[in-house]
């Protein structure tokens, strides 16, 4: 029988996310707590929305923007380290709706960029995607971009922006994850079978349980997938890269997890 393993990080256990993600109040569960109106001082704070989220819960929305705003939390990291920066979006309106717009700070606060100067929208990774603009949704998109920190940085300014006539700029599950720095260890088994193929071709993942609140997580602790689920039933995970991953759930009001190879 394939083992079943517990979480063992309380914070995993009262956030959702692996301890790694360096982001405070990623899914906007505390409200905008943690998180600031600019960097620009024109600029204003999004609403927050209950169950609109990528995960059903709470997420920050402008809604009929008229002119360009933003939100942005300092996030600490270490020059030379690899991160992965990721969020979930909605975007809609006239195609230019809303983007990325993050820079570092070194610790005289001075603004260093990922490519090295402020001319590189569209070029540079945390300075807009799509030629500046993040691609036009109206379902949860995630963005995802993995970058090196330059010389000097001690500080990533996190920051989305949304323009005039956005009908819709949503963002939810914000994650800055150290490459590497997942260690998620085996623990104690669980008494129940959450999984039933923990090695996963087409037929997805089937469960031997009733789970609630399932969540998908790969390498970089990031939510990929995420459910609720019947027993003998399968999780379609068809868009998801070959690789390890976890599954989280809650089985009879246990949280337990297991690890699967997707082929």
């Amino acid at each position: 029988m394939k083992k079943i393993y517990s979480l063992i990080a309380v914070a995993l256990i009262s956030t959702g996310a692996f301890a790694q993600n360096l982001v405070s109040n990623p899914t906007f569960n505390n409200g905008l707590t943690g998180w600031t109106a600019g960097p620009t001082n024109s600029y204003q704070l999004p609403n927050l929305v209950a169950a609109d989220g990528h995960n059903g819960t709470n997420s920050a929305q402008y809604q009929n923007a008229t002119a360009t705003t933003g939100f942005y939390q300092d996030v600490p990291v270490s020059a030379g380290q690899s991160y992965t920066v990721s969020f979930w979006y909605k975007a809609t309106g006239d195609g230019t709706d809303a983007r990325i717009w993050s820079v570092y700070k070194d610790a005289s606060s001075n603004i260093i960029y990922q490519q090295g100067n402020a001319s590189t929208v569209g070029t540079d990774p945390l300075r807009g995607p799509e030629n500046g603009y993040l691609a036009t949704s109206g379902a949860w998109t995630q963005f995802t971009t993995t970058v090196t920190a330059p010389a000097n940085v001690t500080t990533l300014q996190l920051a989305v922006r949304a323009y005039n006539n956005a009908t819709v700029a949503a963002f939810d599950d914000f994650s800055v994850v150290a490459a590497g720095s997942l260690a998620t260890g085996e623990v104690a088994a669980s008494k129940y079978r959450m999984i039933k193929n923990t090695f996963v071709k087409s037929e997805g993942i089937t469960f031997g349980a009733n789970v609630k609140d399932v969540k998908v997580y790969n390498m970089f602790g990031q939510v990929v997938k995420s459910a609720s689920v019947k027993e003998n039933e399968t999780l379609n995970v068809s868009e998801l890269q070959k690789g390890n991953y976890i599954v989280t759930g809650t089985v009879n009001n246990e949280l337990v997890s297991q690890k699967i190879l997707k082929d």
